[in-house]
């Protein structure tokens, strides 16, 4: 029988070695210890902190400054806390408004056609073409779904799930959360140097450490923004508490509101605050991003902001197929050097909604 391992918690100064679906709501380098099943077993030093309003976004002033640990993340001690379309028919472009706009490319770069990459019948490509399709005047932002946590531990310490020994597996994926980023991180395996944002949820940093390694990249560029989460969108807390409280899950208020405009009080505008992310922290030029960077967050972000970048197609429909986003699924935020933005929907593992 497998023995259920948690991550442990500690984001003290000192490292100490440790035994490793519902909306998620959701430094010092040292070799890392090593389990008996080679899983790194280390401390990070960010603490977790909650966000200042839940009812207004949280400014850019609040991603903190990259850092890079080849240790992974753990928490605080306890006392302290089918069908194929056509992609580029529904991908969203923004053409350059002058010839400032084009930034210069290395003159190797031979521009080349968008390729068309296969959907699922839910409207998800796999991570891996969609990694394979940027092409060399192209940057890429992969906003995804952390990985498996415990249900219903939906805490800012609650950890990626671990099972230690030999991985099960379920419909085609690994079935413990660590695993699943590493195999994750291996789909995006390339010489590229990736960066790496997440939410000041354990969870999300794990998740981001994983699929690094799942990688192989010596070094973990990280940093932390507590905006990418359902916080962005929502305009009176008060009135979203009321109707999370009414229903029997705040999903059907959350799909709700991106697919049919339901409950709408509660919340901004879905474009308007779609766009305004997406220029100004996911991708904001062209010239400004690393090739390639991935952003950790959680269900309730990765619904809306997919709603929007496939203008409905993506089924996540949980008030009408009970459909919700697995884990690390996503969207894929793709900027060219003329300005213009696509979006392509992607399942990391082997389903994509739950």
């Amino acid at each position: 029988m497998h023995k259920f391992l948690h991550i442990s918690l500690a984001f003290t100064g000192a490292l100490l070695s440790a035994n490793l679906l519902v909306a998620c709501g959701d430094d010092n380098s040292s070799a890392p210890l090593l389990n008996q099943s080679g899983i790194a077993l280390s401390s990070s030093s960010e603490q977790a902190t909650l966000p200042s309003s839940a009812t207004e976004p949280a400014s850019s002033d609040t991603q903190t400054q990259p850092e890079s640990s080849a240790t992974p993340p753990v928490a605080e001690s306890s006392s302290s806390a089918g069908q194929t379309p056509d992609i580029s028919s529904s991908a969203t472009t923004q053409p350059p408004s002058s010839s400032a706009d084009v930034t210069p490319l290395d003159p190797s770069c031979v521009e080349t056609p968008v390729a068309t990459i296969p959907l699922d019948t839910n409207g998800l490509a796999d991570i891996a073409d969609v990694f394979k399709s940027v092409r060399c005047n192209e940057k890429a932002v992969f906003v995804i779904r952390h990985g498996e946590r415990d249900d219903g531990q939906t805490g800012k310490e609650t950890p990626l799930t671990y099972w230690e020994g030999e991985p099960d597996s379920i419909k085609g994926q690994p079935s413990d959360g660590v695993r699943q980023a590493i195999a994750v991180g291996k789909k995006l395996a390339s010489a590229d140097e990736f960066t790496y944002t997440h939410t000041k949820y354990l969870r999300t940093e794990q998740t981001c450490f994983y699929i690094n390694q799942g990688r192989g990249q010596a070094t973990f560029p990280h940093d932390s923004a507590d905006f990418y989460s359902i916080s962005w969108y929502k305009k009176d807390k008060d009135r979203y508490k009321f109707y999370e409280d009414s229903t029997t899950n705040v999903r059907l208020v959350i799909a709700g509101w991106a697919y049919d405009n339901l409950y709408a009080d509660a919340f901004y505008d879905l474009a308007e605050k779609s766009n305004e992310i997406v220029k100004t922290h996911i991708a904001p030029s062209y010239a400004s991003m690393n090739k390639f960077r991935v952003i950790c967050s959680h269900d309730d972000f990765v619904l809306p902001l997919s709603v929007f970048a496939t203008n409905g197609a993506v089924n996540y429909k949980y008030h009408v197929t009970s459909h919700w986003p697995y884990f690390l699924t996503g969207i894929a935020v793709i900027i060219d050097n003329k300005e213009q933005i696509r979006y392509v929907p992607f399942r990391g593992l082997g389903i994509g909604v739950e």
